[in-house]
């Protein structure tokens, strides 16, 4: 049976139910054998024809992974952070943009814990915070067509920190983006201050709206 007709045959079936979002339709010998495991969840099936049984795996992305990171809530310090404001998450770590950027990508990854101190993350924090650090960075220079990072702690109230939850700054870099690279740390020291008054105050943002931080996210999240 052509692989065309298996695919159009279970994506018939699929769109049916309100668990998925959305099907890769691949053929076996398209996997790698020598992968430690198979993406999930996966489902396998065999189709029988006049030449015999063929057996496919179906990787299916459920709808709730799409929709996850808007409804889910998420802690900045004391603070609520909504969900269509953050792009990328794994177990322990999320990104979120910016409220106030200094740079087009400038955004914040932290961890899922309120954790005030960097040396207070365990080893598995420490390690998935700065994959993703490396991740989301990788990206955002690419989609900026930057051509450097900066990244940057503030790590507790004297180096600058303002919320008191560990947060990695991710900033894309161009060339004349700042006319001396060391003014980058007092624009940051700034913007600090500028996000604590605004969460507390919980005012109406003035330089950008809810909605046009959630359209940079939905942007962001398709690079992932």
């Amino acid at each position: 049976m052509p692989f065309s007709t298996v695919a159009s045959t279970v994506r018939s079936l699929i769109t049916r139910s309100s668990s998925v979002a959305r099907a890769a339709f691949l053929p076996p010998s398209s996997f790698s054998t020598s992968a430690k495991k198979p993406p999930i969840p996966t489902l396998s099936f065999s189709l029988t024809s006049a030449s015999g049984a063929i057996r496919y795996t179906l990787f299916i992305k459920p709808k709730q992974m799409a929709s996850q990171m808007s409804s889910e809530s998420f802690k900045f310090g004391p603070y609520k952070i909504d969900g269509r404001g953050v792009f990328y998450t794994t177990k322990l770590s999320y990104a979120m943009v910016n409220l106030r950027p200094l740079v087009p990508g400038h955004v914040l990854v932290c961890p899922r814990r309120e954790v005030k101190r960097f040396g207070d993350l365990t080893a598995d924090e420490t390690s998935d915070l700065w994959i993703t650090a490396q991740k989301v960075g990788n990206q955002l220079e690419s989609y900026h067509k930057a051509s450097s990072l900066t990244l940057a702690i503030q790590d507790g109230p004297q180096a600058g920190q303002s919320v008191p939850h560990v947060h990695i700054h991710i900033l894309p870099r161009k060339v004349g983006d700042f006319e001396k690279n060391d003014e980058i740390y007092d624009a940051l020291d700034e913007k600090e201050k500028e996000l604590k008054r605004k969460l507390d105050l919980d005012q109406e943002r003035k330089d950008r709206s809810l909605e046009e931080m959630a359209q940079e996210a939905k942007e962001y999240k398709q690079l992932f």
